[in-house]
């Protein structure tokens, strides 16, 4: 993958059925991706993950398992390598208002983030997909189901979280502080403070997704794989749900309604429009009114869209960082500086 510098999307989101059943109870056993089929060359499976991000433009699909398996699911305990061209995929892309503006546009330097676009993402379906063996990594190894998904989880949470956001966010803070220029109040308080807060929460992502790469250990050892601390790794992604939520919400403070009302960047160019929008969205200001509304335009495009739901669910919603949270803390070593500090004894009567 370095060596030919190949994109590579993972997939692990499924549909998934009844909740309070089993896959192998399911009416429809294909809602969680399952082998079909075993040949000697290789394996057949059928279903469909969702959410994938990037998956139609990458060169290779990695395919791991959403959860943990039983023993009795073994046919659902799977994580291959595939060509995005193979044959029977299936790519269904996600439709939203932003890919309606696109389809709409006649530059793209009407969109709000014009040279990176959208969260990109699709439904892939796999209808009896061909896997040879040689691709396989896990099939039907329910014992080690578990170990991958965390393995996976904890590099993803620490990416996330601490360095994903952390660029949005840089976008966010440079966008607000360009119109805080633009608009002359370089000296309102509130605002500073805004963007005092904002770094403060950017540069707190940054310190998670730091001391989760700095913690990281090999795994397993003298394997020549480092993977990040697990705690820290989740601690980081939990951290940025709430954190980029805030982020969003100051940032629509300092825009102001302007962000949800703006007018295309098409009145720029309408002879009956353009000096009415040049004066009144101006603001006085020496800048040119389109970079005013250029970069009021990245802000609805980072504040009133997907992002806020994207990151809050991307990589694990809220609950799934806090039961692994729960799982790796014990309290025993914050319970004994208690009991030392104290002199408590073990024993009662002691």
């Amino acid at each position: 993958v370095q060596e030919n510098d190949l994109a590579v999307s993972g997939a692990l989101t499924e549909p998934r059925g009844d909740r309070k059943k089993r896959a192998i109870d399911w009416p429809d056993p294909f809602l969680s991706l399952k082998v079909v089929e075993k040949k000697p060359d290789g394996i057949v499976v059928r279903g469909a993950k969702i959410n994938i991000s990037g998956a139609f433009v990458s060169h290779e699909l990695v395919v791991l398992p959403q959860s943990a398996k039983k023993k009795d699911e073994a046919d659902y305990a799977l994580a291959f390598a595939i060509p995005a061209d193979a044959e029977g995929l299936t790519y269904i892309c996600q439709y939203s208002p932003y890919s309606a503006e696109r389809e709409m546009a006649e530059d793209i330097f009407e969109l709000g983030n014009p040279l990176f676009g959208q969260r990109e993402t699709a439904m892939v379906v796999f209808d009896n997909v061909f896997v040879p063996w040689d691709r396989v990594f896990h099939c039907g190894e329910t014992d080690y189901s578990t170990k991958l998904v965390e393995r996976f989880a904890k590099t993803h949470r620490m990416t996330c979280g601490g360095t994903c956001k952390v660029g949005f966010m840089n976008l966010i803070i440079g966008a607000c502080k360009l119109l805080q220029e633009y608009k002359g109040l370089e000296k309102a308080q509130h605002i500073n403070d805004e963007l005092t807060e904002m770094v403060v929460l950017r540069e707190t992502g940054r310190a998670c997704g730091l001391s989760s790469a700095n913690l990281g250990k090999e795994e397993p050892e003298g394997s020549g794989v480092f993977l990040p601390d697990e705690l820290m790794g989740n601690v980081a992604k939990l951290n940025v749900c709430d954190a980029f939520w805030r982020v969003m919400a100051l940032a629509g403070d300092i825009g102001g309604g302007l962000i949800v009302t703006l007018p295309s960047l098409k009145e720029l160019k309408n002879p009956e429009t353009k000096k009415y929008v040049e004066e009144f969205l101006g603001f006085g200001s020496d800048v040119p009114t389109e970079y005013i509304m250029k970069v009021t335009k990245l802000l609805q495009n980072w504040t009133a869209g997907q992002h806020g739901v994207g990151t809050w669910h991307g990589a694990g919603p809220v609950m799934a960082q806090k039961i692994m949270i729960q799982r790796m803390t014990d309290y025993e070593h914050e319970k004994n500086l208690v009991k030392e500090a104290l002199g408590i004894l073990e024993k009662k009567g002691g």
